[in-house]
Parts: C-alpha cells; structure tokens; sequence
C-alpha cells in the first residue's frame, strides 16, 4: 500500500507533530510506503526527525500554501506517485487535496482521507461557508475526526449526521518516550532553580485556541517559589511576554521557544497545565500523563475526553480555580501522587501505535469495492 500524507508544513503545531510521530511508525509495517508532501518548508521543525528515519519528505514548488495552483502540482504528484490513499490534514491543504480529487475521475485513483483535527474553526462562525465545506468534504471517502467531540461537531456543522465515512479515532503519543524520558536537574534548566522551586509547564503555540493568558493570570495566586515555562512560539507570544512584565511575574515566567527536549522538560517539571479555550484532542495532555505529571486542563471538551478522572479540570478562563486546584496538590503529597499516578495509568489508552494500526484498517476497509 503506497500512502501520500499532505499538509501545509512541517511547523510547531499539534497536527504537525502527530504527522511527524506516525508517519515513520507506518513505514514499518510490511508492504506499505508512506510519504510526505508540504505544500510549504517555511517553518518546518518536524522534517528533519522524518529524513533521519528515511521517510521522503517533497515540498510543492510553489511553496504558498493559499495559492490555487498547488492543486495542479498535488493533482500531478499524486499520479506520478501512484498512490493508493491520499491523506489531507488542515486548512487549506484540505481544501486543495479535495479539488484534486474531484479532478481524477480515472477508475484507478487513490482514495482520499482527511483528519479533522480540531472541535472549532473561523470557517464555522459565518453560515455562508457551510455550503462550500459541504462540497469540500464529499471529496472524501473517509473523515478521521480525532475525538468524539469534533466528530459531533464536524457533522453538525456539514449536516452530516449518520455518514459512515466520518469516524473517530483518537490521537497517540510515543507513551515510552514521556515515560521512560530522563529528567533534567532543575538547575539545568535554569541555574536560579534549587531543589525548593516547584514547576509549572504548559507546551502549546501561542494563539487563541490555547490561552496562556489564563495560565500567567494564575501565577499571581501561587506562591514565589512556583516557576512556570512556556513552550511554544506563535503569533501571540509577544503579547504574552508583555503581560507578565506588566503584572511583574517575568522573573517566574520563562518562554522556552520551540524545544525537541519536551519528553525530558515535562520529566523535568512538577505540574502539566493546559489553560485552552477550544482543543480538538490535546496531545500535550497525554504526554504530560505519560511522563508521570498531574495534568490540570481546562474543562473544554477535547481536553476532558482525553484527562477523563485521573487529573483535574477547571473552568476555562478560570485562573482562580486553577490556582486553588495547583495549590491543593502543592499542599498534600499524598493526593499529589494519587493524581500523577492515575494520569500515568491512563496514559497508556493513548498509545501512538495503536492509533497507526486503526488508521490502516481505514485504509483498508476504504480501499474494498
């Protein structure tokens, strides 16, 4: 089975990095051959880890992922490639890669996949967009929603309620690599932390969909010693970094960039938080369950299918609440560790190759006459 996975980049976003975790995974199954087109390399990060494991990673020359002639160079590519299944990930490669399939009337052309991989996008606050996404996505012979909740609200938004080509499977993360990750001495991280500080970590791009800002708001409710990194980049971290100078917490804030280190960061740190207005899945939250960390997230619906009852949910945008709850585990141990251990234990449901093998069996069922 030859597989082509199409998305915009290879940049520092969730969809990104599953792509960059799974693809490999596939290519290690008998018979099948996976490889990777970008419509752009303009802030590729997860491309190299898929050269170094032999995967063939072609970017479309154009190199403007809004630009409508990419889909005469994918249309192309794709019978040049003979493949078998076409799979799109994000706007507007989802876009593009459904056109192409409207162009290939052939009897032997591929069939095409896409993932939906988040519960809300812009294209659903204005009406007018339904009739078009209803036309982009019959392009499709099967729609991967990532949880249950952007399942509901993908065909409540197309109409779509009873398709079978819409199914759900949940993301997965390498449980081992968080697991098993080596942490840091705490002084490695930054040379003013002793063994009293306690850590705080939350890894996401800085944009609306993740909200740091409710996060920094809370840090002023806990007490000095508690430390919090930022993981991540993206077109709002300056005006995070602004806001904690303005409420004077920048000396216990500290914006890491982009890190490959994450598994060893979260090992590292004390507490996971994900303050996040809207999440289609929330890997962070598994891998901060799989490095053995209570997870505290904010209750969207995302976030809370993935920490179920083992870690702690607040309300969104509720500082307050979150600070109580991290406060609460900072004074008793013993629920502290009843936390951690349930989010470990629940980790292991979220196993990246159990995740390959169902989007095979798709692949699979898809490809039957």
């Amino acid at each position: 089975m030859k597989i082509l996975h199409v998305i915009n980049n290879l940049g520092s976003g969730g969809a990104e990095k599953l792509v960059e975790q799974f693809v490999p995974l596939m290519n290690e199954k008998e018979n099948v051959q996976v490889d990777v087109l970008l419509l752009t390399d303009v802030g590729n990060v997860f491309d190299k880890y898929l050269k170094d494991n032999g995967v063939n990673v072609t970017v479309v020359p154009l190199r403007n992922p809004r630009n409508p002639l990419n889909v005469f160079y994918l249309r192309r590519h794709i019978v040049q490639g003979s493949y078998d299944v076409v799979h799109a990930h994000l706007f507007p490669t989802l876009y593009w890669v459904s056109i192409v399939s409207k162009l290939m009337v052939r009897n032997d052309k591929p069939r095409f996949i896409s993932t939906e991989h988040s519960t809300h996008n812009r294209r659903r606050e204005n009406l007018i967009f339904r009739p078009l996404e209803k036309f982009v996505y019959s392009g499709y012979d099967a729609i991967i929603c990532i949880s249950e909740k952007v399942h509901q609200n993908l065909v409540n938004w197309l109409d779509k309620a009873g398709d079978d080509r819409f199914v759900t499977i949940p993301n997965g993360i390498n449980i081992a690599r968080f697991r098993d990750a080596k942490p840091y001495n705490k002084t490695q991280i930054n040379p003013r932390f002793d063994g009293d500080i306690k850590i705080i970590c939350m890894v996401g791009r800085f944009s609306e969909a993740k909200d740091q800002r409710t996060l920094i708001r809370g840090m002023e409710l806990l007490p000095q010693s508690v430390h919090l990194l930022l993981v991540g980049d993206g077109p709002l971290k300056s005006e995070h970094e602004n806001l904690t100078v303005t409420l004077n917490l920048d000396h216990r804030i500290h914006f890491l960039g982009f890190r490959n280190d994450v598994a060893r960061i979260m090992k590292t740190c004390d507490f996971i938080v994900l303050s996040s207005h809207w999440e289609g899945f929330g890997l962070a939250a598994v891998e901060g369950m799989a490095a053995g960390k209570p997870v505290i997230a904010s209750n969207v619906t995302g976030l809370a299918e993935v920490v179920g009852n083992a870690g702690i949910l607040f309300e969104p945008g509720d500082y307050g609440g979150m600070a109580c709850e991290i406060n609460s585990l900072l004074d008793n141990e013993k629920r502290y560790r009843q936390v951690a251990d349930a989010c470990l234990e629940r980790a292991e449901m979220f196993d990246i190759r159990k995740m390959v093998d169902s989007y095979l069996d798709c692949y699979r069922i898809i490809g039957k006459p």
